[in-house]
């Protein structure tokens, strides 16, 4: 980090030794991220009608007590939504910030720089604020929630692919 305040340092200039550490750290982010979005999204779906459910819950009307006991799901409680986002709020922001710390030190435009730094902030805040607007507001909010996961998803691409481009990339 003392490098990175130097001012006017680029990835591009680091020394050899830390441009391998940082990709790998990189690639391991990006992995971790890769699976949390996989797992994410198979719990909830790819559809308006399975988020839906995954978040408010569903019960199928069956004459069978047992049957309807089976096919029911339960919806989302307060607690499992707070302590999601709790948890995703605390270690995403730094994750997220270390990410565009990155991201600060490569040479692309300022404004690119500050899209990309907004972009990812406000689809990560989105990405957790949608599930407490899907269970106490309305179903409507999980038509966002597929469109905000990959515009987070996108954006962490970017904020792996252009500090590596950066290192590896240039002279």
């Amino acid at each position: 980090m003392k490098e990175a305040a130097v001012p006017g340092f680029r990835l591009s200039r680091s020394r050899r030794s830390m441009k391998f550490l940082t990709s790998y750290c990189l690639l391991c982010l990006f992995s971790a991220l890769v699976s949390a979005q996989m797992l994410s999204l198979s719990k909830t779906g790819f559809s308006v009608p399975q988020i839906n459910e995954y978040y408010r819950g569903s019960t199928s009307a069956t004459d069978n007590e047992l049957d309807e006991m089976i096919s029911s799901t339960s919806g989302r409680s307060f607690l499992e939504l707070a302590e999601v986002t709790h948890i995703h709020l605390f270690t995403g922001s730094i994750l997220l910030f270390l990410l565009c710390h990155l991201l600060s030190l490569c040479e692309i435009p300022e404004k690119l720089r500050i899209t990309l730094y907004t972009v990812t902030f406000a689809s990560f805040l989105l990405t957790f604020s949608l599930p407490w607007a899907i269970v106490y507001g309305s179903e409507l909010f999980s038509l966002l929630y597929l469109p905000a996961n990959v515009l987070l998803t996108l954006s962490l691409i970017a904020l792996v692919v252009i500090p590596l481009r950066e290192m590896w990339g240039r002279q």
